[in-house]
């Protein structure tokens, strides 16, 4: 079997993602081309493989962010108990206003599910694609920010590298939950 490999890539025009993508201070798109998966998954499947594919480390990091993100007046995700949060997740249907965790589902086609937040310090939009390319199903990650302030841009400036390591790696994991999906 071929080891499928992360590819950082345009966000494309027609993607939903894409409106108003002049007006954002940052965008990123990455790209899994799977020739493992043999169906090809809703884009709401995409969203919960994503929680599910968090790296121990990367755990911690979200941890870490919220306990400072609360101090500061931040937006952060609802408490709840690992069983009541994958209860939710399992039962996630993509639909508009729907959200997990600070991810509310935004817009919505056949093969993406846009989900993001406006907050104080920054504006962020995630992406969920999915769709068949020459014998592959490709799985999308694509990313805007719009900075609003100086904070924003601190923050931003902290975790864009973060952002950029564990994306691609999430984006790895994620294949393996849709190939054994549980949900």
């Amino acid at each position: 079997m071929t080891k499928s490999s992360v590819k950082e890539v345009k966000i494309a025009s027609d993607y939903l993602i894409s409106k108003n993508i002049e007006s954002t201070s940052f965008a990123d798109n990455f790209r899994l081309a799977s020739a493992k998966l043999n169906y090809q998954p809703e884009p709401k499947d995409l969203m919960i493989a994503f929680f599910l594919s968090f790296p121990k480390s990367f755990k911690i990091l979200l941890n870490t962010r919220e306990f400072i993100a609360k101090r500061l007046g931040l937006k952060t995700a609802p408490k709840t108990e690992k069983d009541s949060r994958l209860e939710k997740l399992y039962k996630f249907k993509g639909d508009i206003g729907e959200s997990v965790a600070i991810f509310e589902v935004k817009d919505k086609n056949d093969k993406e599910l846009l989900t993001g937040q406006k907050d104080s310090h920054l504006d962020f939009k995630l992406s969920f694609i999915v769709y068949k390319n020459d014998g592959n199903i490709n799985l999308e990650l694509a990313t805007t920010v719009i900075i609003n302030n100086l904070l924003g841009k601190i923050y931003f400036g902290v975790v864009k590298p973060i952002h950029k390591y564990y994306l691609k790696k999430i984006l790895k994991r994620m294949e393996l939950a849709l190939m054994n999906k549980t949900w």
